[in-house]
């Protein structure tokens, strides 16, 4: 807490200080029509020394207002107005003046003829324009291909999509927020073709009502169609059919979307059964809602951990046995110019298979048991999802009401051969129902804020393990209440923002469990309680933006009582908390190209009390878990630096950041192996984990758009305890890796792509002679041939290296081929082998604490594809 503080004050001097001595000079006004007094937008402002220099320039708004912060006035500088189509102005500066209000007169302009050789990316203040048409080659057909290739932007393999390895926090169509956060449903289903750019807003304040008053630290993506894809129906179809698993194979996708200035519709239809996750589009990939002190959503634990074990490192299409099925509407309608209603259904239904062999090792201070397990498992997924938002966004008010609603009903089948033999069955139904309402009222330099989330949500998750000789069957009822309303004061007194948030968080959660066929020597085995939390906080904020200078600090305080009572035990317990977590954020714009910020936090880690539960609840054929009864409050301590740097107009991007953790708990995780059980749970005893993580990207684009290198790596250690059969044992773990890429354009009819990863992770601990660790090399090797712009021939070669012992080492080679020809703008027929060498196996080794799992996955088949597409 002292360093922390220490910090605060430190900062506050150093922006008082710079407050003091900078003399800001403003220039501000408004730009019309001479002859019809309408607001002019997009007039070029700027101002010019003596010499004709430009110092500093900006652009109207819609309204035709325009303001430019400078440090102190400027002698013998002018103020210049320049728009096509009307008369130039000038105005000297006068140190007694601040507002100048134009009016420009309309004149006709002569331009001579010129040859103009646009760039694919442009810079324009804030934002970063890329021209779709100079990244997109004839093998690509999704947005989602062409983004993959602009320097600076990253599409993980989520979808998230990231700026200069800042995550966004808004995409647009047109200027819209059609998808709410699921927006890798544009990104896969829209054809770039129909795009015509893509612009990256840097530092986007999505609340017009909070421009001045609270900075946004990230960026937003605009997507802006050609004109001959606005006002009419447009999108793809695509089938294909093949040989292969079963051994028929089927793809089919249908996407049909209309932009006009009144309304936006995407529509979807997908189904396949080749490995191609099509679910995953439908993922909320918006982070609007986090907030580590005061969630605003809350979720429901799944206590069963029942699943098909997922691959790591290879694409994880080469080892799913899917029939997937997914249906999506999504439609905007305009309320005015700053009022929009959105609503979204969606649809999936998702069979997948698996085939996996483990062998996993859990490392003892006297022993290594070894646990060997053959996994068949079949899932089925069924999702139905639907929300109506209406939307008003304006400089003096923002009003926003969602009404959600999720139902899951998914089930499991799992036979496990190996050391345990045994057949599991799950089902886990699931329903939720959420409104979240936000509202803002600007009042000049005031904003005044009131949200309020309430969701009701009801899980239920049955298992039942089949052995030899014996059944286990494990039920589980969950319902919760959860509440987070609040309210907001803000005053604006330039640079400083003070706000003041003060709310009640509730939570009323019930939960009971009965588990059968477990002996009762392991302990209680039913579940019958009631937790009921009211949460009262209050958080004073301060923002300070001024000459390339922000920073925030915020320092919330809370007051919790817990209620708890267990039917089954008969007990009660009520207590009350109080925490504290001051946080810090600072970030400095050396340049426009360069800046760097540092953040840092200290909090009392908040109480988990879905792990409050004394009954044992059975995860899986091998895991137990057992809850904990435990106020006590750990503390988390945080510090990160980054920086960022770019120059967009030669293609250059690259960020770097490190973050160092430090966490203590008055409660330490542990485990006992009892018969052919592993029993989870914790333990009130004092435990820490350290940590320090590192990343950082480096990307350019050589000598035209379609040529960039980057290289990207990532560094992690951490050092934690756990108990083992009562015995404490420290651990530390350590994973690096490095992956460089290049995407060239050798010839105008050949591409050649090639990304390489090499990965470590070892596992060391004290206690024990443990001292394991792990390689991974993959590279991936593609190139593209084009012929007249009808004929495309596509060779992609994958290698995996995986050491995953001193003596024992794995290779791979998978290769797929692909030939498209194109009928013409519209037509394709496409005909693809994936696998073309039939490989039947993937091995690879992961760490967990003081666990490590070795695993070999069953790969897709070969396979060959022919398929038909068409554009409309």
């Amino acid at each position: 807490m002292s360093f922390l503080l220490k910090c605060c004050c430190v900062l506050l001097f150093v922006f008082c200080v710079l407050h003091l001595n900078a003399q800001e000079f403003v220039v501000r006004g408004r730009v019309a029509d001479e002859k019809t007094k309408v607001p002019l937008s997009h007039v070029l402002v700027t101002i010019r020394s003596s010499e004709n220099m430009v110092v500093k320039y900006t652009q109207t708004d819609p309204d035709g207002k325009y303001g430019i912060k400078l440090s102190e006035f400027l002698e013998n500088h002018k103020l210049c107005f320049s728009i096509l189509g009307y008369a130039s102005q000038s105005v000297v500066l006068n140190k007694e003046q601040q507002t100048y209000d134009v009016y420009m007169l309309e004149k006709a302009t002569t331009i001579k003829e010129v040859i103009v050789k646009a760039p694919g990316i442009h810079e324009k203040g804030d934002t970063i324009t890329y021209v779709t048409s100079s990244f997109a080659g004839v093998e690509d057909k999704s947005l989602a291909d062409v983004l993959k290739k602009m320097p600076g932007i990253e599409i993980e393999e989520s979808g998230k999509i990231k700026y200069n390895g800042v995550e966004i926090n808004k995409f647009y169509i047109e200027g819209k927020d059609l998808l709410g956060g699921r927006y890798g449903l544009a990104t896969n289903n829209v054809h770039h073709q129909d795009v015509g750019s893509v612009e990256v807003m840097e530092n986007h304040q999505p609340i017009k009502a909070l421009q001045d008053i609270s900075f946004s630290q990230n960026p937003a993506i605009n997507i802006r169609l050609k004109e001959d894809a606005k006002a009419r129906w447009v999108g793809t179809a695509n089938i294909g059919a093949g040989d292969g698993v079963d051994p028929f194979l089927w793809n089919a996708e249908l996407v049909g979307m209309r932009f006009t200035s009144k309304m936006q519709t995407l529509n979807t239809y997908k189904t396949n059964n080749t490995g191609t996750n099509i679910v995953k589009e439908t993922n909320s990939l918006s982070f609007d809602n986090r907030d580590n002190n005061f969630p605003k959503s809350y979720s429901l634990k799944d206590y069963l951990e029942v699943e098909p074990d997922y691959l790591s490192d290879i694409d994880v299409d080469r080892v799913r046995f899917n029939e997937s099925h997914l249906i999506s509407t999504n439609n905007l309608w305009s309320l005015g110019k700053n009022g929009d209603l959105t609503s979204q259904i969606t649809y999936t239904n998702n069979r997948l298979e698996s085939n996996v062999h483990s062998v996993a090792k859990y490392f003892l201070t006297d022993s290594t048991i070894v646990n060997e397990e053959g996994e068949s498992s079949v899932l089925h997924q069924n999702h139905l999802s639907g929300n109506v938002v209406l939307n008003a966004n304006t400089p003096t008010y923002y009003i926003k009401n969602k009404l959600n609603a999720d139902i899951y009903w998914d089930d499991i089948d799992m036979l496990i051969s190996g050391t345990y033999p045994n057949t599991q069955s799950a089902s886990t139904p699931y329903r939720s129902f959420s409104n979240d309402f936000e509202m803002i009222k600007r009042s000049e330099n005031r904003a005044y804020t009131l949200n309020s989330y309430n969701s009701y949500q009801i899980k239920r998750q049955y298992l039942d393990v089949i052995k030899e000789d014996d059944k286990d069957r494990q039920e589980i009822n969950s319902s919760v209440f959860y509440t987070n309303t609040n309210t907001a004061l803000a005053f604006y007194l330039k640079p400083f923002t003070l706000s003041m948030k003060m709310g009640m968080l509730g939570v009323i959660r019930k939960m009971d469990s009965e588990l059968t066929g477990i002996p009762n020597t392991f302990g209680q085995v039913e579940n019958d309680l009631y937790v009921h939390n009211l949460t009262g906080f209050i958080g004073p904020e301060l923002e300070y933006k001024n000459n390339g200078l922000e920073a925030k600090f915020n320092v919330p305080f809370s007051y919790s009582p817990y209620r708890y009572r267990d039917y089954v035990l008969d007990e009660k317990k009520s207590v009350s908390k109080f925490m504290i977590a001051p946080q810090m954020y600072m970030r400095y714009h050396f340049t426009s190209r360069l800046s760097a910020s540092i953040s840092a936090s200290l909090a009392q880690k908040p109480i988990e009390e879905q792990q409050f539960y004394n009954g044992l609840l059975l995860q899986n054929y091998r895991n137990l878990s057992r809850g904990i009864l435990n106020f006590d409050a750990g503390i988390r301590k945080s510090l990160m630096l980054s920086t960022h740097y770019k120059v967009p107009l030669k293609a250059f991007f690259a960020n770097a950041s490190v973050i160092r953790v430090w966490n203590t708990s008055k409660r330490i995780r542990e485990r006992f192996f009892v018969d052919e059980f592993i029993v989870n749970g914790f333990a009130p005893q004092e435990s820490t984990l350290k940590m320090w993580m590192a990343n950082g990207q480096i990307s350019k684009g050589l000598s035209n758009p379609h040529n960039i290198l980057s290289i990207s790596g990532s560094y992690m250690k951490f050092r934690a305890n756990t108990l083992q059969n009562d015995i404490e044992m420290p651990y530390s773990s350590v994973r690096w890796d490095v992956k460089p890429k290049v995407k060239l354009r050798m010839l105008s009819w050949l591409n050649i792509s090639y990304e390489m990863k090499y990965m470590k992770e070892s596992l060391s601990a004290s206690s024990t002679v443990i001292n394991s660790s792990s390689e991974m090399f993959s590279q991936v090797l593609s190139g593209n041939f084009a012929y007249k712009n009808k004929w495309y021939f596509q060779l992609l070669g994958e290698h995996y290296y995986n050491r995953l012992s001193s003596s024992n080492s794995k290779h791979l080679f998978l290769a797929d081929v692909e030939f498209t020809y194109s009928i013409n703008n519209r037509w394709e027929l496409n005909f693809a082998a994936k696998n073309i060498f039939d490989e039947k196996e993937y091995n690879y080794s992961i760490y967990d604490a003081l666990t490590r799992v070795d695993k070999e996955y069953e790969i897709r088949p070969r396979t060959i594809m022919a398929s038909v597409f068409f554009r409309f």
